[in-house]
């Protein structure tokens, strides 16, 4: 099942077929935004609106940890994020698709781990190296 994480204009749900809404939270809180289940081409999808689907939330303010917590709850194997953004490279310009392997989160004021030793996290402290932030599998397909 693919979870997909939709950022500005890219969180439509006309892209599922057989699409039905569901309401969760989580042990951080509720997500962004109904959790929108459906298929395409027959494969198991969930749609999450990342800013709520009135885009009513900032990004500084978007609960990740919750997000990501729903999809797994889902059973989710793999996630699929968009996201809107500038690039450092000239020869990108507004509007290209790219895949990336690296990235500078500029976001504040948001948590940045699921495993922070609070009462509500999963258990422990974890140091997750970030030098490959992405699924080496994920980003050959």
């Amino acid at each position: 099942k693919i979870g997909i994480i939709g950022g500005t204009g890219l969180d439509d749900p006309d892209i599922l077929e057989g699409r039905t809404e569901k309401y969760v939270d989580t042990p951080y809180g509720k997500p962004s935004d109904a959790l929108i289940l459906g298929k395409i081409k027959n494969v198991d999808c969930v749609l999450l609106a990342r800013h709520g689907r009135h885009h009513t939330i900032m990004p500084s303010n978007v609960n990740y940890r919750a997000n990501i917590w729903a999809l797994k709850e889902e059973n989710c194997s793999h996630v699929l994020v968009t996201t809107a953004c500038g690039s450092l490279r000239e020869e990108i310009q507004p509007g290209d698709l790219v895949i990336i392997d690296q990235f500078i989160d500029r976001t504040t004021k948001r948590h940045c781990t699921l495993y922070d030793g609070q009462h509500s996290s999963l258990s422990g402290v974890c140091h997750i190296p970030m030098s490959e932030p992405f699924c080496t599998k994920t980003r050959e397909v």
